[in-house]
């Protein structure tokens, strides 16, 4: 039976109130203490309507990062706007409108599962950015050591500006990423 419409808004709703709850919840008493029945309870759903969305907490912390489209579906032609297909802008702006929820989740385990997310995004799109550009086993795997020590760079940077509560403008921040992206040897500017 295909689904319909009403099934996709209905799944979309359902999601929506799970990832409010946890939001609230994080913000209320951070992210360890959490059960997935407090989130059950909060969002005024059961607990099979919760598994048949996700497996566990992470996945409803990962699934639900409203953003992650953003990252994700970039041009990767766009050097100015997307260098390698990384939304920098986004990234940087997005996870500032977030600090209090980031700063919660950093007083505990989740804020690697969420920052190795990024880091994962971000190596994704660096290397499919440079892939067409190079040739062979070996200059595949040096790629992807550079897309993942640019990424970790990236990752780090964001979030020990989120520790000093994001104070440094949004665009001096993109700049310095850019710099790291550009470490990336096999990077062609404007293709």
């Amino acid at each position: 039976m295909k689904p319909t419409l009403q099934d996709d808004r209905r799944t979309q709703k359902t999601k929506k109130l799970l990832a409010d709850a946890l939001r609230e919840l994080i913000l209320e008493k951070g992210y360890d203490a959490v059960t997935i029945q407090d989130i059950i309870d909060k969002a005024n759903v059961g607990r099979s309507t919760f598994y048949a969305h996700y497996e566990n907490k992470e996945q409803l912390l990962i699934g639900n990062i409203n953003f992650q489209m953003a990252l994700i579906h970039t041009p990767g032609d766009d050097w100015e706007n997307y260098p390698m297909g990384v939304n920098l802008h986004y990234l940087f702006d997005h996870t500032k409108e977030q600090l209090n929820l980031v700063k919660a989740l950093y007083r505990s385990r989740s804020i690697d599962t969420v920052m190795n997310y990024f880091a994962e995004i971000c190596a994704a799109k660096i290397i499919e950015y440079n892939k067409r550009k190079i040739r062979g086993k070996a200059a595949l795997k040096t790629l992807r050591y550079e897309a993942e020590a640019a990424a970790g760079g990236i990752v780090r940077v964001l979030l020990k500006w989120l520790e000093d509560d994001a104070i440094t403008p949004v665009d001096e921040m993109v700049v310095f990423a850019k710099r790291i992206l550009d470490s990336v040897v096999t990077v062609e500017k404007g293709v």
